[in-house]
């Protein structure tokens, strides 16, 4: 009997079958893809752009494939490339979370853990962040700064997790947990009338002291008074709500806060009221975000800590002064409410 070989064809396609690929080589075909270019991707992964390079040629030919249209700038993936960058983020995210199971019985503690704050938040809930959840790692290295370094940091995989007014919509395989809905505050230096009807008014006979741009806040205030369509003239800003505070409280001018910056800055309460916007109700949230599947049930932990400890401060400390604004507060999956035994204090529970 004559025996029968296998044409040309059929053997490429049993070697493209086979799997001669690893996961370092998905995960970087998965960010040369998310950065739209190899030299972003080889900074991303700190490698050189040869490297890259050969890493997707390999993958490219281990599959049988071609992945990149490398004929436009900035390369697009080919119809195979868009299909497999699809399977690849599954299969990185199952091996990750996979590596984290087998870990976790032999892991009492992360070696550690790297978590970014915005400045209302580490001048506020660090210490009760630090203290409450010690024991999930050996080491917390906590990052001050902007958002927009935040964003940058976890996505370069610098930093763990981030408490943030941004929630990254445009990321895809994040954790997102909303720990805050607080309302915007208008804040005047004392003996400044607070029962403001018009903001336009007051922004006409005083100087606003902004928050910078570079802030999220400060974005958010910038897009309100343009749809309320009222100049603000300034001569300062600032991206610390505490500095800002301290500008208004010497009489310098005006501003729009929220009750995370009023804790940041409590100092100058004595020299500052704080009144609701006038004619007009906004909002800010934050929210906890972190990698997905890849830190277990830490980010939840973070999340509810962070909530139980926003809930305790503004209890205890905007509550007396200024209770309706803990009418105008939301903090997911906590009550925030005035015992009819003793209506003169506030709590927060477990809702």
């Amino acid at each position: 009997m004559k025996e029968r070989r296998p044409n040309p064809s059929q053997m490429e396609r049993g070697r493209h079958d086979s799997l001669e690929i690893n996961l370092r080589s998905l995960d970087i075909f998965v960010l040369v893809a998310e950065c739209g270019g190899i030299s972003q991707a080889a900074r991303r992964a700190q490698l050189t752009q040869s490297a890259v390079s050969q890493i997707i040629a390999n993958l490219e030919q281990s599959i049988g494939v071609q992945l990149f249209d490398r004929q436009v700038r900035p390369i697009a993936l080919t119809p195979s490339g868009a299909v497999l960058l699809d399977k690849a983020r599954g299969v990185l995210l199952a091996a990750r979370e996979a590596i984290q199971a087998a870990r976790a019985p032999v892991m009492a503690a992360l070696p550690k853990l790297n978590i970014g704050l915005v400045d209302t938040l580490a001048g506020t809930i660090g210490l009760d962040l630090v203290s409450s959840l010690r024991s999930i790692a050996a080491l917390w290295s906590v990052q001050i700064g902007l958002h927009s370094q935040h964003r940058r940091a976890l996505l370069a995989r610098e930093v763990d997790i981030i408490i943030s007014p941004d929630p990254l919509e445009d990321q895809p395989n994040l954790e997102r947990y909303r720990i805050l809905r607080e309302p915007l505050l208008l804040a005047v230096p004392r003996g400044v009338d607070p029962d403001i009807a018009d903001l336009g008014a007051l922004a006409r006979e005083r100087d606003i002291v902004r928050l910078s741009s570079r802030t999220m806040l400060g974005r958010e205030v910038d897009r309100l008074l343009r749809r309320l369509r009222i100049e603000a003239a300034g001569r300062a800003e600032f991206d610390d709500s505490e500095t800002v505070l301290a500008m208004v409280a010497s009489g310098l001018g005006w501003t729009i806060v929220t009750p995370l910056c009023m804790l940041r800055g409590q100092a100058f309460w004595p020299s500052v009221t704080f009144a609701p916007l006038p004619s007009i109700i906004a909002f800010r949230e934050v929210h906890v975000l972190a990698r997905e599947r890849e830190l277990g049930d830490i980010p939840r932990q973070v999340a509810q800590t962070a909530k139980a400890a926003i809930a305790r401060r503004m209890s205890e400390e905007i509550a007396p002064s200024y209770p309706w604004i803990m009418e105008t507060l939301t903090l997911p999956g906590i009550s925030v409410v005035k015992p009819e035994e003793t209506p003169e204090r506030w709590r927060a529970s477990a809702s």
